[in-house]
C-alpha cells in the first residue's frame, strides 16, 4: 500500500508549493491520519491557515501522490 506524508513548516508567506510530500510512515498504512500541532508556539489561526494549504495540496497533486 503507498503512503504519503504531508509536511508543512509555520512561517510567513506560506503557500500551498511549500508543502513537501514524502514516503508516509507505518501509521498510515493502518488508514490512519494524524496532525500533530505545537500549540505552545502556533495560534489557532495558524494552525486553520496550514490545514488550508494542505488541503490545497491535495487538491491540486495527482493522486495518489507518490
Amino acid at each position: 500500500m503507498a503512503t504519503v506524508k504531508l509536511t508543512i513548516k509555520r512561517g510567513a508567506g506560506l503557500t500551498a508549493k511549500d508543502v513537501t510530500v514524502a514516503a508516509g510512515s507505518a501509521e498510515a498504512q493502518s488508514d490512519t491520519m494524524s496532525l500533530n500541532i505545537d500549540v505552545a508556539k502556533m495560534t489557532k489561526g495558524e494552525a486553520i491557515l496550514m490545514l488550508n494549504l494542505l488541503e490545497q495540496q491535495i487538491q491540486r497533486a495527482a493522486w495518489p501522490q507518490l
